[in-house]
């Protein structure tokens, strides 16, 4: 009798190690297992010893599965019981909550135990228009309402799209607050059947984020001369919203002005960056009040060309157009840059062959030529060369080195595609 007491003594010790253990290792638990991108995660934590504290014991938010060292957002802990928030990550899938009770070693020995939730995206909003037809070009008024404040923080956002257009093939957008709002959208300059469409996450261009559509159709489209080899790519930079007003309806093949390319820049910057330019107050200028040229100043985009000058209807040389270009990745891409400081942000990738006419480009311009051409953004103009700028009367007269409207929506579009996610940006170094 005395040896089966044992026994079964012996097998409830080695049941319940495990719990005990844990217990000594601290608990935590969750509110709840489905959370929005980006939204707010309160831990309760409980049965933290001052040990664990001296050990850095630490929550922290993991992939499902992930190694120990592949932690998230974290935070340490304080003694006893109480309560942390950490943000849930802004990518869907499945995850873990894990507690550990030292820091730095990352291995079971030190991991206490895991909590599973997932963030995913609730099909929350509604938009609706004032009618179902539209003039090209003109602004539509959007009611949208039912934002959520988890929605706000992913950047949910209303975009107009070409009716049964793939998620990724978006237009003209404008990301939503909170609550319920009225937002304005320009049509593009094109004929047919189109939508706008209410997506609950940015970067996510999935049926899992598409909330809802509604159709209209757009005519009265003024269509632009272009040259044949340029005809879709004005179309889908139309469709993309990368055509500034000034150049719809216009002859594309004639070359570009200083104003008339600060306002592509302008589009291409709000394409990137999600956000709407605004012009600078204090106008610097004496010989534009160009509002486009303004929000290019504000944005870092261009200073002018000294002495108070801009020089608004100049052809635009080459050199000029790589600079600014590459400011404007700068600008959404690069923290911490801005005009003042360019200097001190230097470039480390792989150097494509010069061009022929290197010792013709302007120096402050190298870095941007050199680092759009490595990209594959601008190429040179036949023999090797790049044709920086127009240094004769002669030169001048032939449009030398000028770019054409319809090239400099192409550039425009091929940053979009080619550098849009901003992974150029890790070969931009900055100032220590």
């Amino acid at each position: 009798m005395k040896k089966r007491i044992f026994i079964l003594t012996l097998v409830l010790s080695l049941l319940l190690c495990p719990v005990a253990l844990a217990a000594a290792g601290g608990t935590i638990s969750l509110e709840k297992v489905f959370y929005a991108p980006n939204e707010e995660i309160t831990v309760t934590v409980s049965g933290i010893t001052q040990q664990m504290v001296d050990d850095e014991a630490y929550v922290s938010v993991y992939q499902k599965g992930a190694e120990h060292s592949e932690y998230m957002n974290w935070t340490y802990l304080e003694v006893g019981t109480g309560k942390v928030v950490l943000e849930a990550p802004s990518e869907l899938g499945s995850y873990e909550m894990r507690l550990y009770s030292k820091d730095h070693e990352y291995t079971d020995e030190v991991f206490v135990m895991s909590v599973p939730f997932q963030v995913g995206l609730a099909k929350q909003g509604k938009i609706s228009l004032e009618k179902n037809a539209y003039q090209a070009n003109q602004d539509i008024s959007i009611t949208v309402t039912g934002i959520t404040e988890e929605m706000e923080k992913s950047k949910a956002y209303v975009s107009i799209y070409r009716k049964g257009a793939e998620h990724d093939e978006y237009g003209g957008y404008i990301y939503v607050k909170a609550g319920d709002s009225v937002v304005e959208l320009n049509a593009p300059n094109l004929n047919g059947e189109f939508e706008v469409r209410l997506y609950s996450i940015d970067h996510n261009y999935t049926d899992e984020s598409f909330v809802m559509s509604v159709p209209f159709t757009l005519s009265g489209a003024v269509q632009s001369k272009a040259s044949e080899w340029a005809g879709t790519t004005v179309q889908k930079a139309e469709e993309l919203g990368l055509i500034p007003g000034i150049l719809k309806g216009a002859d594309l093949t004639k070359p570009i002005t200083r104003k008339e390319f600060a306002a592509v820049c302008v589009k291409l910057y709000e394409k990137l960056s999600g956000e709407t330019a605004e012009p600078e107050a204090t106008n610097p200028f004496t010989d534009t009040k160009d509002a486009e040229v303004l929000k290019a100043y504000k944005a870092g985009i261009t200073s002018g060309t000294g002495a108070g000058k801009f020089d608004p209807d100049v052809i635009l040389n080459r050199e000029q157009a790589a600079t600014m270009l590459t400011r404007v990745f700068k600008k959404v891409f690069v923290a911490g840059w801005s005009l003042d400081k360019d200097g001190k942000y230097t470039f480390n990738f792989t150097m494509p062959p010069k061009f022929a006419d290197d010792d013709k480009i302007s120096e402050w311009a190298k870095p941007s030529v050199y680092f759009m051409a490595s990209h594959k953004i601008i190429a040179g103009v036949g023999n090797n060369k790049f044709a920086p700028k127009a240094t004769t009367d002669a030169e001048k007269a032939k449009g030398y080195a000028s770019a054409t409207r319809e090239q400099a929506l192409a550039i425009s579009l091929r940053i979009t595609e080619n550098m849009g996610d901003g992974s150029a940006a890790s070969q931009i170094v900055p100032p220590n």
